[in-house]
């Protein structure tokens, strides 16, 4: 896992409990939220993430799909 992946996770702790501080992604991360929102749910799909347990994981994962779905985007798997 890259460092950017890993602040992208930590980011997403965060903000979830917020409402995801979309607002915030562009300062960042220098991307857009979807384009954040695709990669961070591509990392949690397919990669072990030992700083993470299996809740934390499948919560994030989730909250990145509604938070695509909200911008009309199908999660990519």
């Amino acid at each position: 896992m890259t460092d950017i992946d890993y602040s992208m996770i930590k980011f997403a702790q965060m903000w979830s409990h917020y409402g995801g501080g979309d607002e915030y992604i562009l300062p960042e991360f220098g991307i857009s939220p979807v384009l954040f929102y695709q990669r961070l749910h591509q990392t949690l799909e397919k990669r072990f993430i030992e700083e993470l347990d299996l809740a934390a994981r499948l919560t994030l994962r989730d909250f990145c799909a509604v938070k695509l779905t909200r911008y009309g985007v199908v999660p990519i798997r």
